[in-house]
C-alpha cells in the first residue's frame, strides 16, 4: 500500500472458555457478550490504519450485512466466513478476489 491503512479483525485469536462456554474479546455492543458472527476474518483498506480497524471490528458485529455496509461506504474489504468461503468488496485486489460480494 502507498497510501492509507490495512487492518484485521477476527474471532479465532484472543479466546478462552468459561462455564463451558467459547468466548472471545469482541463484544456486541447490543449485548454485552462475544458477538456471534458468520466471519473468522475481516480485512478492511480505509484512509488511516484507525479506520480499517473500526470498520473491520465493526464488520464483525454487522454480521451477514457486513458487506453491503462496507460496499456503501467504499471500502474495499475481504471478509473470510467461519466455514472459509471468502467474499471480497468493490476496490478488493481482483488477483486475490475468490467472490465478489454484493
Amino acid at each position: 500500500m502507498r497510501h492509507g491503512g490495512l487492518a484485521t479483525s477476527g474471532t479465532a485469536a484472543r479466546r478462552w472458555r468459561r462455564g463451558g462456554h467459547d468466548l472471545h474479546h469482541i463484544v456486541d455492543p447490543r449485548t454485552g457478550l462475544p458477538v456471534r458472527t458468520p466471519w473468522r476474518t475481516v480485512s478492511v483498506s480505509a484512509a488511516t490504519c484507525a479506520d480499517a480497524n473500526a470498520a473491520s471490528t465493526a464488520a464483525l458485529v454487522k454480521g451477514e450485512g457486513a458487506p453491503r455496509w462496507l460496499t456503501r461506504r467504499g471500502l474495499p474489504a475481504r471478509l473470510v466466513r467461519q466455514d472459509g468461503l471468502i467474499l471480497t468488496t468493490p476496490g478488493w485486489p481482483t488477483s486475490a478476489r475468490a467472490e465478489v460480494a454484493a
